[in-house]
């Protein structure tokens, strides 16, 4: 019986026996959806049906043909070629006159989908468009500059969702912006800092990946228009002034020179993605610690049930934050091979573009969209928050008292002072009992003072007004 299976399955790989390795498959046969981005039942947890039209087929089929068009009409307005024959590609090179299926045959054999996207157009028009078609042009210029074109419509929702991060977050910092929390560092109590502090320094990353963002973007969306090895060799006397009516039409930046083995400017957009995802995922780690059940000072607006534990609210936007941005890292080391260029143009790492670059750009669109809904919808609770200064009966504001007497007897002394009365008390003597059952430090810190010196929001620095100034 495993045999059989076997065998089933090989036949539903393969295909029928002695068919050929990329015989279309019957319409019968449903795709396998192997991947979460085009998976029916997980898609929509990786990334948003507005970036994945984005990086869909039929975007990337209307930018192969843009560029046709308007390389044609570019050529036609200098005189490079017929006004006519711009007009017959313009017509011939539509969607509708593309068929999918005898594309995808074709790229299986070519390896890309250009030459065979050009068969059909030119299969759709009259003899002007198989005489003038591609003029000048080669398979890369047509790719990469669809590419760029996805580019610029993945960095602009990329950007409106980031920025609306940034609003939310300056929001929240500013409502907390004095509400005392407890500071850990290597996961100890250390002295009260701000929520709002916490939060804007989310705020104040994010604004600067931003900046980054903006930069990168000035630099990518360059197109390519550069013949077969970027020279424009086969463009003719007017290949440059091909090329920048060409850019001007598709509203891009005319390259300073041909790119065909330069990526740097595609894997520096993937790696500022990638940090924006290092970022959601030091959120992520501070929201799903804030939110374990012996801490609680915050919550997720909408938590996941527990398919056996009906009690639990699962913090699932931390958790996906989290998991989008081990698969970022992933994408991000892909992103130094496409550099692994050689000479004019080498295939293989130009290859793993096509999975690196629109994986990344939908997983940053889930990640800001998982995001956005989580603080917007984030529990709050300022008093658990507060409490917690309790939880270490008091001594995460021992610097507090340092610093109180240290004025009066020096920050060393002060320091020794009160190492030596926490030494010398019994051990589950709360802070406050330390303070007053040593008669030296009592009297440095005044009996009167002391509920003063230990309240949390006394000792809050110029937290407020960093917020502020943030």
């Amino acid at each position: 019986m495993r045999r059989l299976f076997f065998a089933i399955a090989l036949v539903t790989i393969f295909g029928s026996v002695g068919a050929g390795i990329h015989a279309q498959q019957p319409t019968s046969v449903p795709r396998s959806n192997a991947s979460v981005f085009d998976s029916e039942i997980y898609r929509d947890l990786f990334t948003t049906s507005e970036m994945q039209a984005v990086f869909s087929d039929a975007r990337l089929i209307s930018y192969w043909l843009k560029f046709e068009v308007e390389l044609a009409a570019a050529q036609a307005s200098l005189g490079v070629i017929p006004v006519e024959a711009a007009q017959a590609i313009a017509k011939a090179a539509r969607p509708d006159n593309i068929d999918i299926a005898k594309l995808r045959a074709g790229t299986n054999n070519v390896g890309r989908a250009i030459e065979p996207l050009l068969v059909q157009i030119t299969a759709a028009g009259d003899k002007q468009v198989k005489d003038f078609l591609h003029w000048g042009g080669t398979t890369q210029d047509t790719m990469d500059t669809a590419t760029v074109l996805q580019i610029r419509d993945g960095l602009a929702i990329i950007r409106r969702d980031l920025r609306k991060l940034v609003l939310v977050l300056a929001d929240k910092a500013t409502q907390y912006r004095a509400t005392p929390m407890v500071a850990r560092t290597n996961g100890q109590d250390a002295v009260p800092t701000t929520f709002g502090m916490l939060l804007a320094s989310y705020m104040a990353e994010l604004r600067r990946h931003l900046d980054r963002l903006d930069a990168a973007t000035e630099r990518v969306l360059v197109g390519q228009y550069g013949s077969a090895v970027g020279t424009l060799s086969s463009a003719g006397t007017e290949g440059l002034k091909v090329r920048a009516a060409l850019m001007q039409r598709l509203g891009l930046r005319e390259p300073d020179l041909s790119w065909n083995a330069s990526r740097d400017n595609y894997a520096e957009v993937v790696q500022t993605l990638a940090l924006m995802h290092g970022t959601m995922n030091r959120i992520a780690i501070d929201v799903n610690l804030w939110s374990r059940t012996a801490d609680n000072a915050v919550n997720e607006g909408e938590g996941g049930a527990s398919s056996t534990m009906p009690q639990k609210r699962n913090p699932r936007a931390s958790e996906f934050m989290g998991g989008l941005a081990y698969l970022a890292k992933m994408r991000a080391a892909g992103a130094l091979s496409m550099l692994d260029q050689s000479e004019t143009r080498q295939g293989a790492p130009w290859i793993s573009e096509w999975s690196t670059i629109p994986e990344m750009f939908m997983l940053t669109a889930a990640t800001l969209n998982r995001a956005n809904g989580l603080f917007v919808k984030l529990i709050v609770r300022p008093d658990v928050m507060l409490e917690e200064f309790n939880d270490s009966k008091g001594f995460v504001m021992a610097e507090a008292v340092m610093m109180h007497i240290a004025p009066k007897i020096g920050r060393e002394p002060a320091y020794d002072l009160i190492k030596d009365a926490i030494k010398t008390a019994p051990l589950g003597t709360s802070f406050k009992e330390v303070i007053q059952k040593s008669p030296k430090l009592l009297e440095w810190v005044g009996a009167a003072q002391v509920d003063q010196v230990l309240n949390p929001r006394n000792y809050l620095g110029a937290a407020p007004a960093m917020v502020d100034a943030a």
